[in-house]
């Protein structure tokens, strides 16, 4: 229990972080200004006029001790040494922490006396090292440096701080809380965890008119950080509150549905469980219902034996679908495809295509309202390249899991 406490607090750490990188970046006003992800430290803010590196502690479950920030102003102070002997522009450095509490146990402002003695000197058995002494600074140079740290012990709790980050995203892109935690927030991630792994100091630094057109998608992004934090089951619950919450009330449209089905997972049975669900939610075939509708299909990555079975199974099973094939050697219509749903026997149940060109031929055609859905889990398809047409991608780990959606 002790290894999980503790891989659960260094999770919450890096999350941490990269939201005070997300945070930090949003914070930008000079349009050359620009942050570096993973540099000098955690976070470097580059201004028309100075650069300050920021280092992140994030102890939730722990008292303040100055132990603990330590380490990171012994890597400032030989960060500045460096800088003067190389004759480089000084910087700023900040170091930002949360903790539960003994906050009161730092002073500031402290003098270099405190400097020396609480977070410059390390005592063990064997010996005493001071690391100014060891770096050859100067008390001058050591006065010099703390005019150039600042240090925050009191900085936000994680929530409080994501919350800020929601806010300013809602804001920026004049969208709900929702949109803009898994629109939005979701796509910031990523751009983060791609920043930070990139070989190249250069490559990772971003200016806030980058971030925010790399962040702005019209695509339902997934990823994996982001659902570790936020938990498969509340991100599906989430994606159906938002996109699938009409149950009985769907209203008519021509309705498509785009499942990608990995190879490597495939499952007939659960794919056929999964289009009697979408047509029993996404038709109204009754005689009350003024304007019948039933919701199309196409399924990507079967092939076309295994779509023979698959379709000689729904047969079988009184499931009533077309395909948009009205005899054996029959060229694919359109038309016969999208024939009126009715409550009769003629009227179908769900629609079914065979390939992606004759989804895109049917849809293009139609002057009513259209919408697709595409679940996918690594290449969505192409846009149909009709803007009236409302395309949402949600990308999702495993195909098996769009019912928990939908």
């Amino acid at each position: 229990m002790v290894a999980d406490r503790s891989a659960v607090s260094t999770i919450a750490g890096y999350f941490y972080q990269f939201d005070r990188s997300i945070l930090s970046i949003l914070g930008l006003t000079g349009a050359n200004d620009s942050v570096a992800i993973e540099c000098i430290e955690d976070i470097d803010i580059h201004t028309a006029t100075e650069t300050t590196a920021v280092q992140c502690k994030y102890y939730e479950k722990s008292e303040y001790n100055h132990s603990i920030i330590k380490p990171a102003i012994m890597f400032m102070l030989a960060h500045y040494k460096a800088g003067l002997t190389a004759d480089r522009p000084t910087i700023q450095y900040q170091l930002s922490g949360h903790f539960a509490s003994g906050q009161d146990k730092l002073v500031l402002p402290f003098d270099i006396g405190f400097l020396k003695a609480n977070f410059l000197t390390t005592t063990s058995k064997e010996k005493t090292v001071k690391k100014h002494e060891e770096l050859g600074v100067s008390d001058a140079e050591l006065e010099d440096f703390l005019k150039l740290l600042s240090i925050d012990v009191n900085a936000a709790k994680f929530d409080d701080q994501f919350q800020t980050i929601i806010e300013s995203l809602a804001k920026q892109f004049g969208c709900s809380p929702f949109a803009a935690e898994f629109f939005y927030y979701n796509s910031a991630l990523r751009v983060i965890k791609e920043l930070a792994i990139e070989p190249g100091e250069a490559l990772r630094v971003i200016t806030r008119a980058d971030f925010i057109k790399r962040i702005d998608t019209s695509s339902y992004l997934f990823d994996e950080w982001f659902i570790a934090k936020l938990g498969t089951a509340k991100y599906y619950r989430g994606l159906r509150n938002e996109f699938f919450a009409t149950g009985v009330n769907v209203s008519p449209a021509e309705r498509l549905f785009i499942i990608h089905a990995a190879d490597d997972s495939y499952s007939r049975n659960t794919v056929k469980t999964l289009l009697k669900t979408i047509s029993r939610k996404y038709s109204k075939l009754s005689k009350r219902d003024a304007k019948p509708f039933s919701p199309y299909v196409l399924l990507v990555g079967i092939d076309d034996s295994e779509l023979a079975g698959l379709k000689q199974e729904l047969h079988n099973e009184d499931v009533r679908f077309v395909d948009g094939y009205d005899f054996k050697g029959a060229q694919f219509d359109a038309g016969s495809i999208s024939r009126p749903a009715s409550y009769a026997a003629a009227g179908p149940a769900l629609r079914l295509f065979c390939d992606l060109a004759e989804a895109r031929q049917t849809f293009l055609s139609f002057q009513r309202s259209r919408e697709i859905y595409e679940f996918y889990r690594s290449e969505p398809v192409e846009d149909f390249g009709d803007g009236a047409i409302r395309h949402t991608r949600f990308q999702i780990p495993k195909y098996e899991d769009i019912d928990k959606i939908i």
